[in-house]
């Protein structure tokens, strides 16, 4: 019995492009990450080593040096933690709160506004921690300017009394979703 064998065919399927390309980039990637380790290490190294002859060099100093070495530290220290301090602000919302008076007519207003990038969702303001006004949101930039009038206060069975013309706005919290800011204000 004798076999048959078909001759080649020919490849009728072309050749994409940049077919091969992935293997030549992950090899130059792997030549690229081997440099970039063998020259970190040697600078590491370097380092590792410089600073540990600079502390053998300080330890073998005299006393009074080291002394005066810690004291400025400690006073870097200082500084950076004033610093630190001066840039905390428990203002976390962003918000501008102050008291406006009308002379004509005469009325007291309170100006809110959203100093942040993000918009404050299901704001309560809480007038003298009593009167409250509710809006759903507060868009960047944007403010509220309310009478003092307008804050109300809400009996258990739903009704509502608004503050007297002549109410005197001493805090205002501000709550929304997520955050919360108290004022004191200055009339």
């Amino acid at each position: 019995m004798t076999a048959v064998i078909d001759p080649p065919r020919p490849s009728t399927s072309k050749r994409r492009p940049f077919e091969g390309w992935g293997a030549a980039v992950g090899a130059a990637l792997s030549t690229l990450a081997t440099a970039l380790i063998r020259i970190s290490s040697k600078l590491y190294g370097e380092a590792r080593e410089r600073g540990g002859a600079a502390l053998t060099d300080f330890q073998a100093r005299p006393e009074h040096s080291r002394y005066r070495a810690y004291a400025l530290g400690g006073y870097g220290v200082l500084v950076a933690a004033t610093l630190a301090a001066q840039f905390y602000s428990e203002n976390s919302l962003g918000a501008t709160v102050r008291v406006e008076k009308v002379d004509m007519p005469a009325l007291t207003q309170v100006f809110v506004r959203n100093g942040s990038d993000d918009t404050w969702r299901d704001v309560k303001l809480t007038l003298n921690g009593i009167y409250t006004y509710e809006t759903l949101a507060v868009q960047p930039g944007a403010f509220i300017l309310l009478p003092v009038e307008r804050f109300a206060l809400f009996a258990p069975d739903g009704k509502r009394s608004f503050a007297a013309k002549n109410t005197v706005p001493k805090t205002l919290l501000i709550e929304t979703r997520d955050k919360r800011y108290e004022a004191e204000l200055k009339p």
